[in-house]
């Protein structure tokens, strides 16, 4: 990103020098020898933003959230663009209208992300007294319901919403998935294209991985345990490692998978190949992979959920939420669906379990002796 971002294999001692050096050269260290970028250009503050709070070296940041980074920091300079605004020239009112047209544009969720990010700005600027003024203090985020729900209108003149979960029932689901092989429409690989998308389907159903997770399988990702059993590797957000058990349906199809596309199904922990792959107008053997994408995912569900007249706003993470809902409402342990899920707080596993709960409600209220 900039000439600041020092590579791995400095000593303790050569970084410091190196280091020091830069910042003295550019005169970015103020009298108490802290990071100074009162007479910086917009560009050094930037690069400096980026480097030292976003794209910092010992993160490992998942393509999505790149993604997510990119789309907030165009967001951003779009509206300063627009407004003819420079990042100098953000003050109270420019905080005030910025946090009003992302509360006005964007949904609840996107719009904290995007403050989020905002907020981080301001603050690296305060920081480091580019800004000098406290900014961010003056952001407001909209209130949002923490968990799988989607709010829609129930009445459009009046202010009245419904709280829709974002999670399917088993058959929905399990129909859904049936449906995945069914959307190939060339003749084409037809076969490996049909067995390839089926595993999509029961990974998402029966492993509550995120796409990006999916997506980053490798082959050497599946190893056995002690006990004969195959799991799966995944390393999910923030770069944490987990484990994932895989269902003995599930391995059926994996193999039957790797054999139909003409590849090994002897386990090999040193493979990095991509497991899903691009099939279309491909000729095998299949050497060149290139690893199939997020839209590429999406398309297959949204295909999918057309073909069956379910409710179009179903995206692969339904079947995350579907998962874990199941898991607690068959009495799996709230600490094991958590590590499962690879939830970083187990607060975030325990509101399933509230709505698991809140749906058990008939059962408490059929104890009640009434009408006696």
């Amino acid at each position: 990103m900039n000439d600041l971002t020092l590579i791995d294999q400095l000593t303790s001692e050569q970084y410091l020098t190196k280091l020091n050096d830069k910042l003295e050269h550019r005169r970015l260290l103020d009298e108490h020898r802290n990071l100074s970028l009162s007479d910086s250009s917009e560009k050094e503050f930037l690069e400096l933003f980026f480097s030292e709070k976003i794209f910092t070296l010992d993160k490992q940041l998942s393509s999505h959230t790149i993604r997510a980074y990119r789309s907030d920091a165009k967001t951003l300079l779009t509206f300063l663009i627009e407004h003819s605004l420079s990042f100098r020239d953000i003050g109270f009112p420019e905080v005030k209208a910025y946090n009003k047209y992302i509360k006005d544009k964007y949904a609840p969720k996107s719009a904290i992300r995007k403050l989020e990010f905002f907020r981080r700005l301001l603050d690296f600027g305060y920081e480091t007294q580019y800004y000098k003024a406290h900014l961010s203090t003056w952001i407001s985020k909209p209130a949002a319901k923490k968990g799988h729900y989607i709010i829609e209108e129930t009445r459009p003149n009046i202010g009245q919403t419904r709280m829709q979960v974002r999670e399917l029932n088993q058959r929905d689901a399990e129909y859904l998935i049936s449906l995945f092989p069914k959307i190939v429409k060339t003749d084409a690989n037809r076969e490996q294209l049909e067995k390839r998308n089926l595993l999509i389907g029961y990974l998402l159903y029966t492993t509550g991985l995120r796409a990006s997770e999916l997506l980053s399988l490798n082959w050497g990702s599946f190893r056995y345990n002690r006990q004969g059993y195959l799991y799966a590797d995944v390393i999910g957000k923030g770069g944490k490692q987990r484990t994932i058990p895989i269902k003995e349906e599930t391995e059926s199809l994996l193999f039957d998978y790797r054999r139909t596309i003409g590849e090994s199904v002897e386990v090999d922990p040193d493979d990095t190949s991509p497991l899903f792959f691009a099939l279309y107008n491909k000729k095998g053997p299949f050497e060149q992979k290139k690893r199939l994408t997020y839209p590429g995912l999406y398309k297959i569900v949204k295909e999918s959920v057309h073909l069956a007249g379910k409710n179009s706003k179903v995206s692969p993470h339904w079947f995350r939420h579907t998962f874990v809902t199941m898991l607690l409402e068959q009495d799996v342990p709230l600490a094991i669906v958590k590590d499962w899920a690879g939830h970083s707080d187990i607060s975030t596993t325990n509101i399933y379990l509230e709505r698991v709960n809140q749906d058990n409600t008939h059962i408490h209220l059929n104890k009640i002796n009434v009408f006696k």
